[in-house]
């Protein structure tokens, strides 16, 4: 392989490498405006599109396992790498490609597993990350409140009857 070629492909190996997750789209149809118009939202999520060549890809992580690739990579493809939280850039492209009609998801690897354009698309359809936290947190602090809601019953309870007993005596040893 030609110096320039080598160059192009650890290029390619070193963004992968330094990613959190990977995202392979399919750009056909996408014009220059729109892509520039895409990588600047991305950038709002610190991640990077970049039109690789399907070969140089394959070659960049044919030594990296975690990117084992089983898809025939038979269209034009870009890679979207970056740092930041992998789910809010797969949301900003499903929304870059359902308003302009172009781009769509093939498959990517986040979180150290391999996910599908369908798995994408569910994950998609989920609530954003700190929702899922409050629903977690509302969850797991009902059962508590429900706890410290009976004890202080109980507890009230307790100081009633107290209360008429002591109204008892009083009575009792008034006569």
């Amino acid at each position: 392989m030609r110096p320039e070629k080598i160059a192009i492909v650890s290029e390619i190996r070193s963004k992968i490498a330094g990613s959190s997750f990977l995202i392979l789209a399919n750009y056909k149809g996408m014009k220059v405006g729109q892509i520039k118009e895409l990588r600047k939202r991305l950038a709002k999520q610190k991640s990077f599109f970049n039109v690789v060549k399907n070969s140089f890809f394959k070659k960049a992580v044919a030594d990296m396992p975690a990117y084992k690739i089983d898809e025939q990579l038979d269209k034009p493809m870009a890679i979207v790498t970056g740092q930041g939280d992998g789910i809010d850039t797969v949301k900003a492209l499903d929304g870059f490609s359902k308003e302009f009609k172009v781009s769509s998801i093939e498959f990517g690897f986040l979180g150290g597993r391999h996910w599908s354009a369908e798995e994408f698309g569910q994950l998609i359809k989920l609530p954003p990350r700190i929702t899922l936290l409050g629903m977690l947190a509302g969850g797991l602090a009902a059962p508590l409140s429900g706890l410290a809601g009976v004890m202080r019953q109980k507890l009230a309870s307790l100081v009633y009857a107290l209360q008429a007993v002591h109204e008892l005596k009083n009575k009792s040893g008034s006569k």
